[in-house]
Formats: C-alpha cells, structure tokens, sequence
C-alpha cells in the first residue's frame, strides 16, 4: 500500500494482532459470500488474494515471535549510531536553515523516527537524502565526506539488522504494528466499498460490514468505544 511505514505503525500500534487476525478472517468471510457484488468496486480476486497473503504474513510472525527474544547487540549500536547520526544532521539543516529558503523546506520533508528500527531507517534514508540535495548550502565543516560517509554506513547498519527475521523484540514489533496497520486500512476499504455497493438496494446487507473487533478493542480502552456508521469507518 503506498502508505508510509510510520503510518502504518501507528496504526496497527492501536490493537493486538491477535485482535487484528480475527477482523480479517471476518473480512475474508464476508468478502467471499460477496465476491461477485463487490468486483466492480475494485474488489476482486486479485485484491483478494494480495490480501490472503498479507494475513498469512501476519499470521506466521505473530506465531513464530511469541516469544520474547532479548534485544540484540548488533540492533543496539546500529540504533545507536543511527540516532546520534541523525541528531547531527538535523542541527545542521536546522543551522542553514537560517539563511536558506529550501533547506527548511527539507527540514520539515524529515519524518519523526518512532522507538522501533524502521521507522528510524525511514527518518534517517530522507535525512540523508535531504542532507545531500542541500550540501552546497550546508557547512562545509560540518556536512564534510565524512559526515555523508557516515550516515551512509549508519543506514546500511539499519538495513543489515532490520531483515526479514529480525531478533530483536523492539523490531519484530514494529514488523507486526506496519502489518498490522495494512489490514486494518484493507479492511476498512473493503467495508467502506461493501456500504457503497449495498446501501441503497440492501441496508442490512451493507450493514454488516463493520468493524467487529479493532474499533471496540482497541488496545488500552478502558471500556468500549462506539461504532461509527459504515460509510465513515
């Protein structure tokens, strides 16, 4: 999905991807008694199945990371390094800022990292890519070939511990919250093409597709929370 990866975090950060597993298999439920109903409105067999293998994603890391791992050294000091990369590069666009025009603008292109690994890699890829479009308005002293030199094995650092199976706890989550978050926004797609196509004709047919268990459940509710209507969520 063409959604940033800290936006998805966030958003698969509100539930357990327990709670996320089980609104899939609700959506894939509805969505194959409605297949043909809902081909038209761009939800067909090979939306579908995107789908299908993205749950198995989730279902096979929830499964296999259950456990709690302890954080590796090599994530440790590549977070590290990263983090102290990063600070230094943001004060020095801010310091150029000053004077020039573009570079605050790329100031404010920079995401936020979160506290887990991709998120950092993704704040600092675009630190680094902002970093190099303004080097000729950046101090010479500071930005030098070693600072770019830096942030580039800073980066690669990141890439290297942040694979398809990571060890540490902090990633796998974060690997869980982004898979997590795609669902969600596939299933509201789904729900919200299904009340387009049923709410006219058949009210109660498009009433079933809401939210069961990631509106209500969300992680850290105190008490259940009420369900917008169909067309909304």
């Amino acid at each position: 999905m063409v959604v940033p990866h800290h936006v998805l975090v966030e958003l698969g950060a509100r539930w357990s991807s327990a709670l996320v597993l089980a609104e899939a298999e609700v959506a894939l439920h509805r969505w194959s008694a409605d297949a043909e109903a809902l081909r038209p409105y761009g939800w067909g067999p090979a939306r579908r199945e995107r789908f299908e293998s993205l749950v198995d994603r989730l279902r096979q890391r929830h499964d296999a990371w259950s456990g709690r791992p302890a954080p590796q050294r090599d994530v440790m000091d590549a977070t590290r390094d990263a983090r102290r990369w990063f600070d230094r590069a943001l004060s020095i666009l801010e310091a150029a800022s000053l004077e020039h025009e573009d570079v605050s603008e790329a100031l404010a292109d920079i995401p936020q990292p979160g506290t887990g690994v991709g998120t950092l890699r993704e704040s600092l890829r675009v630190a680094l890519q902002r970093c190099l479009a303004c080097r000729p308005r950046l101090d010479s002293d500071a930005a030098d070939a070693g600072f770019f030199e830096q942030g580039t094995a800073a980066l690669s650092a990141l890439d290297a511990v942040d694979g398809p199976n990571p060890r540490d706890p902090s990633v796998r989550a974060e690997v869980l919250d982004a898979l997590d978050g795609e669902v969600f926004l596939t299933v509201r797609g789904l729900n919200r093409a299904a009340w387009r196509a049923f709410h006219e004709a058949s009210p109660e047919r498009a009433g079933r597709y809401v939210m069961q268990f990631l509106v209500t459940f969300g992680r850290g509710a105190q008490e259940p929370a009420s369900e917008p209507p169909p067309s909304a969520e």
